[in-house]
């Protein structure tokens, strides 16, 4: 009789355990119930893969600590036929500037540096900046009209988007820039800072918004206030306090098989590869020099989605504290004045849109997103796409591998069917 009383209360005690267990993992577990404006979405993405739009894409949404659904679809590679899954690796672009961004306010945050520092007191190169007024032709040579800079950058305008640098996607400077940076990945840092700071400006500093190339500064400021190189500083702080192991700017060859092919599409239509997702990719077999904070990590879905949750949780992830609230707080509240309008696809006039230290933030609510007020998000150049929603706590991440990405409508649809879907 006692060890029948034994064995039933260790088998209690290893029931209770469980469930306890499970209860703390419950939160991170895929509830995925029925959905119609989800499949809804979902036989969009299988419409875009027949049509050949795309090879393949991912997804996830998070509502209220829970994970509701994370679906792949299609094929990561085309050639091999490769299936896409939910743990596949995707160059994530630009979306690699929120983790630079907090990497540069972690170093305000432990009192070494303040945003309104002038970059010039970390980098003397943007000492004597001058900006463009207009360009002129002479006996077939360009000249550069320009006039000397009234104000200095601030490292606040690096974050914002604000400093006035040459860009690849606006102003006056494009081609001067591609030109001048078509040997990007081949060098580090300091080269890059240096070719930047030759430029002139597309306008004064504080003055304007153009997206542009300025993260790219702020991870060579790490680099100079902390003595480390600018990985090694995103893994002492941030990837490796979260455990982001699959989050890293350069593969081995054993992770061939679960990088995605980068396509582009061609003058008809038709699908081909930019980077392939083998050991021939430059992110395995090409130079490892440049580890850039405008763009360069790659990462998973569930890596992604420990970022933003922490974002989310005032930057504590499973009870590590990466970053104070306050410190998280200037990444959710909008840092440009309201008569600065930052983003790339309204027209001129409109003012709907910020930009906080590391994300775009919708100023305002309208009829053609149903994001609330205050919903940070980005994008990047290589098809990838995510928001968050700190009123409804909704973290949505969707991949692809496409560029460019005006074509996919699941794309531009997405943010708009992962909020239906919770407001049904």
């Amino acid at each position: 009789m006692k060890l029948g009383l034994s064995f039933l209360l260790i088998l209690f005690c290893t029931v209770s355990i469980a469930q306890q267990s499970g209860n703390r993992t419950m939160r991170n577990t895929i509830t995925d119930a029925p959905n119609a404006i989800l499949d809804s979405f979902e036989n969009d993405i299988r419409n875009e893969i027949a049509a050949k739009d795309i090879a393949g894409a991912a997804y996830i949404l998070y509502h209220k600590g829970a994970v509701v659904r994370m679906k792949a679809f299609g094929e990561s590679d085309v050639e091999s036929h490769r299936t896409m899954q939910t743990t596949d690796i995707f160059r994530l672009a630009s979306t690699t500037k929120p983790i630079a961004s907090l990497a540069l306010l972690l170093l305000q945050e432990d009192g070494l540096i303040n945003m309104n520092d002038r970059l010039e007191k970390y980098l003397p190169a943007f000492t004597n900046l001058v900006v463009l007024d207009r360009i002129d032709t002479l006996n077939g040579m360009t000249v550069l009209r320009t006039h000397p800079a009234k104000n200095p950058i601030l490292l606040r305008h690096l974050l914002t988007h604000t400093a006035g640098f040459a860009s690849q996607n606006d102003g006056e400077m494009r081609l001067l820039y591609q030109s001048t940076m078509k040997d990007f990945y081949a060098n580090d840092l300091t080269y890059f800072a240096d070719k930047l700071a030759s430029l002139p400006l597309n306008h004064e500093p504080g003055d304007g918004w153009i997206y542009g190339p300025s993260i790219n500064i702020a991870a060579k400021v790490i680099e100079q206030v902390s003595g480390m190189l600018f990985q090694d500083f995103l893994e002492k702080r941030i990837l490796g306090p979260m455990q982001m192991h699959e989050t890293r700017f350069y593969l081995d060859s054993t992770e061939a098989n679960r990088l995605t092919s980068l396509y582009t599409r061609d003058a008809n239509g038709v699908m081909e590869v930019v980077d392939p997702g083998t050991v021939s990719s430059r992110l395995i077999s090409g130079p490892k020099v440049h580890y850039g904070g405008s763009g360069g990590l790659t990462s998973t879905l569930n890596d992604y989605l420990k970022f933003c949750n922490m974002i989310l949780n005032n930057g504590v992830h499973e009870g590590i504290v990466v970053a104070k609230p306050e410190t998280i707080a200037l990444m959710k509240t909008d840092q440009v004045p309201l008569n600065i309008n930052a983003d790339l696809n309204t027209q001129p006039g409109q003012l709907t849109e910020g930009f906080t230290f590391g994300y775009q933030i919708a100023r305002t609510e309208n009829n053609k997103s149903l994001r609330h007020k205050g919903t940070i998000s980005w994008y990047g150049a290589t098809g990838p796409i995510f928001f968050i929603d700190p009123q409804e706590k909704v973290i949505g991440i969707y991949m692809t591998q496409m560029q460019p990405y005006s074509h996919i409508n699941s794309r531009k649809n997405f943010s708009n069917s992962m909020l239906k879907s919770i407001m049904k």
